[in-house]
């Protein structure tokens, strides 16, 4: 009897053993995809966006109206921007990576090495000079600018308070950047690449939640960010005209789902953004108004 109560016992635990390794393959095989951190071409056909389908971050393109979507490399990618000819993407990369920036041709998926500094998250200029970047701890990170070979590095924003997501002005003259103090609600800041006239460019209220993710159109009067509110999910796109201080909500949501990563199109009159909406993090694209909202991606693993 007592043999049968082992037998019993270890049947139970191999039972239960068994369905908890299936379910967690089913959840493990059926992992939504996150496509996200949009960046729209200078001519306004395509979409470059980063895709954990494979498991780590790689490279897809997708044409601006949907469809011809495909892989242009593999990851780990931390970010993904269009060279400002349009004929290269540039990567930041990641891990043992994350202080080189890389061009990556669209056809062939070759990368070069075009940036190398001493520090994380590295951003290139628009007229590919400069380099900005993070370093120190995430409470007190600062913004370094330095030039493309790492060379008379300067810091230009941070260091007593926290300043991260740099993100170049099409002139590559200034850099609008999320700036967060001891008040826990984030604003965008803009800072020449010298490191004067550092200013505020967003007042959102607190309750509306915290501005970052910073966004350039192509003209270089507006910036698009992000406004997220962590406890809620809740997160909308805003623009910022830069020159009279105007701030505008678009496609406001009590829902709590979040609209993020904002990217300009050319002609100022259309924004790609992520926005988790659908269930997942998918590529969407909407006018500067707020309206006619469309989603682009839409894979599953």
């Amino acid at each position: 009897m007592a043999r049968a109560t082992r037998c019993l016992v270890v049947l139970s635990v191999v039972v239960v053993a068994t369905a908890s390794f299936t379910l967690r393959t089913q959840q493990q095989g059926t992992r939504p995809v996150s496509n996200t951190m949009p960046s729209v071409s200078p001519d306004g056909s395509r979409i470059v966006f980063l895709s954990d389908r494979q498991g780590a971050n790689g490279v897809f393109l997708i044409s601006a109206e949907g469809g011809d979507e495909r892989e242009v490399t593999d990851g780990p990618v931390q970010r993904a921007r269009w060279a400002a000819d349009g004929r290269e993407i540039i990567l930041a990369g990641d891990g043992a990576d994350s202080g080189r920036v890389f061009a990556v041709t669209t056809d062939s998926g070759n990368r070069r090495i075009v940036a190398t500094v001493a520090g994380r998250s590295p951003v290139l200029s628009p007229d590919a000079k400069l380099v900005a970047y993070l370093v120190g701890p995430w409470t007190s990170t600062a913004i370094v600018v330095a030039k493309a070979d790492g060379s008379d590095p300067r810091i230009v924003a941070g260091g007593r308070a926290t300043a991260w997501n740099p993100a170049w002005s099409p002139d590559s003259k200034r850099i609008a950047y999320t700036y967060g103090d001891s008040s826990r609600v984030l604003q965008v800041h803009l800072v020449n690449a010298d490191g004067t006239a550092d200013r505020a460019v967003t007042h959102v209220a607190g309750e509306e939640g915290s501005a970052q993710v910073p966004a350039w159109s192509f003209d270089g009067q507006r910036l698009a960010v992000q406004v997220s509110k962590g406890r809620s999910r809740s997160g909308h796109i805003w623009i910022v005209d830069l020159k009279t201080g105007h701030e505008q909500k678009l496609a406001p949501h009590a829902a709590p789902y979040l609209d993020e990563g904002p990217a300009w199109f050319p002609n100022g009159e259309r924004i790609a953004f992520q926005s988790n909406r659908s269930g997942r993090m998918e590529i969407w694209v909407m006018t500067d108004d707020g309206s006619e909202q469309r989603q682009l991606t839409s894979t599953q693993r």
